[in-house]
């Protein structure tokens, strides 16, 4: 984590390191409860993947997006400015001096053509305009976004992990739902711009691997079916806690009765119908995912794109212990006091 900031004086307060949490401790002692930790991390992650694709029928687009928001943050940050959840949703509009459309292209892997349409999409429905090169971000259109629901979700993630870590001497009492909340709005835009740099890689790693983040988002949701059986039956003592090396190979042969069909999965994440059966296809071409009879669809472990898959489970995992590293942190170790 960077050196914490005393908000009242905006200045850098440098801290004694033994006060600071380690994340190589934080992962090992997460990887003794992994299947319930990552099962809490992939059932936020589909509802939150799910409202962020139904803002604009559209992942690149808000990806785009909240690249620009993080743009926001972070150089405000740089400025030691930081903004309560209220504070930042009250003003009018934000102003990105200069857009850099080839960092944009290569942070998000998305074609810079791709990139300028899609900003050029904002323009036109209003949520951004250009005075010369810089761009004004209206806050108005932004508010549609504000993390409401995804705030408690985040919040309730982030509590049960800080009881799997109270049993540690170095980490001290576990912290309430209530005093997460506070913090996270007293100081949200130092803990949302921690939250963005973990949601983009983690979703780019992602759609590297399937293609487009719809396709993700479709396997993702399957992928979460069979996870929460096999999170059962390490809780029923029925298989054993798997490695992270062997957890996505456990979750897939974990035996799941029913599956998910076409409408449901259509249904949840809000991707039409027909678009869910083409990529639904292109899944089973590839041995990700297999069906029945009955048209479910189930984890399929046999396709040469799960190394990849795993490779991205390993990154993931590091990223999001990471990440509940620093809010822990920042919490209890910090001068972000109110």
């Amino acid at each position: 984590m960077t050196d914490p900031i005393d908000i009242k004086t905006k200045l850098k307060v440098f801290k004694n390191n033994e006060n600071v949490f380690n994340k190589s401790v934080v992962y090992e002692v997460l990887s003794k409860s992994l299947s319930l930790s990552w099962d809490l991390w992939v059932q936020f992650q589909q509802v939150w993947i799910s409202r962020s694709y139904d803002q604009f029928k559209d992942h690149d687009k808000y990806l785009v997006l909240i690249y620009l928001v993080q743009d926001i943050w972070q150089s405000s940050s740089d400025k030691f400015i930081y903004n309560s959840l209220e504070e930042f949703y009250s003003k009018d509009e934000f102003i990105i001096e200069k857009i850099n459309l080839i960092k944009i292209s290569k942070d998000l892997h998305i074609p810079k053509e791709t990139v300028r349409r899609k900003i050029n999409d904002f323009e036109k429905i209003g949520i951004l305009r250009r005075e010369g090169k810089s761009i004004i971000l209206k806050n108005s259109l932004i508010n549609s976004q504000r993390p409401i629901k995804s705030l408690d979700s985040l919040v309730n993630f982030i509590y049960k992990n800080s009881l799997f870590l109270q049993a540690e001497e170095w980490f001290g009492d576990p912290l309430t739902k209530k005093e997460i909340k506070f913090f996270i709005e007293n100081f949200f835009t130092v803990c949302w711009l921690r939250f963005f740099k973990l949601q983009l890689p983690f979703l780019v790693r992602h759609r590297d691997v399937f293609g487009d983040l719809e396709t993700f988002q479709i396997w993702g949701l399957i992928a979460v079916n069979h996870q929460s059986k096999a999170t059962k039956a390490v809780m029923q003592n029925i298989i054993s806690e798997p490695s992270d090396a062997k957890y996505l190979y456990v979750v897939s042969k974990t035996e799941v009765l029913y599956g998910l069909n076409a409408s449901s999965i259509s249904d949840v994440t809000k991707v039409p119908r027909a678009t869910v059966i083409r990529k639904l296809r292109w899944l089973v071409n590839k041995s990700l995912i297999k069906k029945n009879k009955k048209l479910q669809y189930f984890m399929n472990n046999s396709g040469n794109l799960n190394k990849k898959i795993s490779i991205n489970f390993l990154s993931n995992r590091e990223a999001v212990c990471s990440f509940l590293t620093d809010i822990f942190d920042l919490i209890k170790n910090s001068n972000f006091k109110i």
